[in-house]
């Protein structure tokens, strides 16, 4: 009877961690071995308004959920290439935050800004850990920041879009949607994306925080925009890939998938690549919105891909981290795990960057798939991780947020 009770308790917490892993697009999984093969692939509103300040230079790298605007998931800078020395600081450096921060930090000018499930939205300073300011919203933050002009824009299951001034956290402005939000803005040309809930997504001017434009067929948009070469591309519980005018919000077209998409798209070399819970990544020419060729793997996909040199990195429900040749959709390598892959990776560098569930970092070679190092924390990585200046920043289920370099 206590063996039951406990396996129900185990169960429990999986299941609300990977709840956790979907809704953030995160970037964990357990590594422990890589093989490389050959796979075969398949051809085919209320607003509150207020203008901003000063005019401040975007570090494209570390500022936005995903690293950039066609959401690559590559960053600019370098993170540890070698086994990591430690932890340079935890936040807080007391008593735990008390929730998860599932939030994935944006790194900008010395400060690390992030929001957790306490619902509470955090600026700290990278050098010292210690806490600069907080905003209180009124549920959880799920969303992951950007960062322009000034402004550090951050959305809430409370329904709201919120651009808070960067240096003192105060809240300039908010934008009400109909429903709670789980995707993160991107901020392109004076404009903030944001999906929600409600079935939309909308367009917000990023001074006045009114609304431009919204799009959408009623059902939740679950991934997180991206935007490149002038349209916005999104994923939802339609099971759709939709592609619209960043400037109208018009629909260009739509291609329909066998599930739900969780999963955020990432767009490189005129591809849009997302994957679906119907267990396969698809890679769809942007401009004719036909699909190029999709990848099979053994369970769904909630991963959001990562892009670089000619290959798509993307985790998969069966436990595996696949590196897949962008251009034919072979299998280069794959990576098994300890569990299913919901998580997101990062790349800097030559190599891939994951949290894992079972508490470690690890950094992988992007080419081979080996593991190159893995650093233990005191609890499971739920969120997307940052890398900037050498240091990765990770969430951890254990209530801190941890810079390991």
């Amino acid at each position: 009877m206590k063996s039951t009770k406990l396996i129900v308790l185990v169960l429990s917490v999986v299941t609300v961690l990977a709840l956790g892993l979907a809704l953030t697009g995160c970037s964990c999984s357990l590594i422990t071995k890589s093989t490389t093969t050959s796979s075969s692939t398949t051809q085919s509103s209320t607003t509150t308004t207020q203008t901003t300040g000063t005019t401040t230079a975007v570090d494209a790298g570390a500022s936005m959920f995903r690293s950039d605007a066609a959401r690559t998931g590559v960053y600019s800078g370098v993170g540890p290439t070698a086994q990591p020395s430690g932890v340079a600081w935890q936040f807080p450096q007391g008593k735990a935050i008390g929730s998860i921060p599932w939030s994935c930090p944006a790194v900008y000018d010395g400060v690390a800004y992030f929001g957790a499930a306490d619902n509470k939205f955090y600026a700290v300073d990278i050098q010292a850990g210690a806490q600069k300011w907080v905003f209180s919203t009124k549920k959880t933050i799920w969303s992951s920041p950007a960062i322009a002009n000034g402004v550090v824009y951050v959305a809430g299951d409370d329904s709201y879009l919120y651009a808070l001034d960067l240096q003192s956290g105060t809240e300039k402005w908010k934008f009400k949607t109909n429903y709670g939000i789980v995707t993160s803005p991107v901020v392109v040309d004076g404009v903030v994306y944001i999906g929600s809930g409600d079935g939309n997504l909308y367009a917000v001017d990023a001074q006045a925080g009114t609304q431009k434009w919204k799009a959408g067929g009623g059902h939740a948009v679950n991934s997180s925009p991206a935007v490149s070469g002038g349209v916005v591309y999104f994923g939802g519980a339609d099971k759709a890939l939709h592609a619209v005018d960043a400037q109208t919000g018009k629909e260009k077209w739509k291609v329909a998938t066998g599930a739900v998409i969780w999963a955020t798209p990432a767009v490189a070399d005129g591809v849009a690549y997302v994957g679906s819970l119907d267990d396969f990544l698809y890679a769809v020419d942007v401009q004719t919105g036909q699909i190029k060729w999709k990848f099979q793997t053994g369970d769904g996909i909630a991963s959001s891909a990562a892009v670089a040199n000619g290959t798509v990195y993307v985790g998969s429900r069966d436990s595996h981290l696949y590196a897949v040749d962008a251009q034919s959709g072979k299998e280069k390598w794959k990576s098994e795990t300890g569990g299913p892959l919901d998580c997101s990776p990062v790349l800097a560098g030559s190599l891939v960057y994951i949290g894992s569930p079972d508490t470690n970092l690890y950094a992988l070679d992007s080419q081979t798939g080996q593991e190159v190092w893995k650093f233990k924390l005191a609890g499971a990585v739920p969120a997307s991780l940052t890398v900037a200046g050498g240091t990765v920043y990770a969430g951890s289920s254990d209530g801190y947020l941890y810079a390991v370099k």
